[in-house]
């Protein structure tokens, strides 16, 4: 399985820099990670896959409909992962610490629902939460995967709600395309520990 991720990890490298003016991928596939973490997307069939967009506000992985951008796509998508803590465990902690969040800045009318629970591609148990109410009126939906020390999360974003429910099937297919990946990252030498 180390062969497979490792190959898997240079490939994505090699195909990264053979790219340095990085484009959006349609349908692409890449790697999320960061210290203690790691997993694989693949964008839906009619979207791509865009790891440059998005790194301004901290996102490595964003998504959109092919022929938008990541700023002008009526529906986006993105990843991220959160630590595990004493109080946030599992996916309904971390709906509920979102739903907070929201309330304590000014969103007072924000709420989640669960709407389904998966499994990935690859077997992994996930969970779909809705979201809405916030003050910019966005609609959400949120797959969350709990692994051993984190919770990876697929995010997809859109205002309007008919095109929210329209692409209801496209954040399926991505958050089912979920393949975590075991990753160690080694900071080079003199950087801070």
């Amino acid at each position: 399985m180390k062969i497979i991720q490792s190959f898997s990890f240079l490939l994505f490298l090699f195909l990264l820099s053979a790219n340095c003016l990085a484009q959006p991928i349609p349908e692409g596939f890449g790697i999320v990670y960061g210290q203690g973490f790691g997993f694989n997307l693949k964008a839906p069939k009619g979207w791509v896959l865009d790891n440059q967009s998005g790194v301004s506000q901290g996102m490595h992985a964003v998504f959109y409909p092919k022929g938008g951008t990541w700023d002008d796509s009526p529906v986006v998508a993105y990843a991220q992962s959160r630590p595990k803590t004493d109080t946030i465990k599992s996916a309904d902690d971390a709906a509920q610490a979102t739903i907070k969040k929201f309330h304590e800045d000014g969103s007072l009318k924000y709420q989640g629902k669960l709407a389904k629970t998966f499994k990935s591609n690859t077997g992994q148990d996930g969970v779909i939460y809705y979201f809405s109410g916030d003050k910019w009126g966005n609609n959400e939906a949120v797959a969350y995967y709990v692994e051993p020390k984190r919770i990876n999360f697929i995010v997809m974003n859109a205002r309007e709600k008919a095109i929210f429910d329209q692409s209801l099937p496209a954040f399926e297919e991505l958050a089912k395309s979920y393949k975590p990946m075991e990753v160690t990252i080694t900071p080079p030498p003199g950087a801070a520990k």
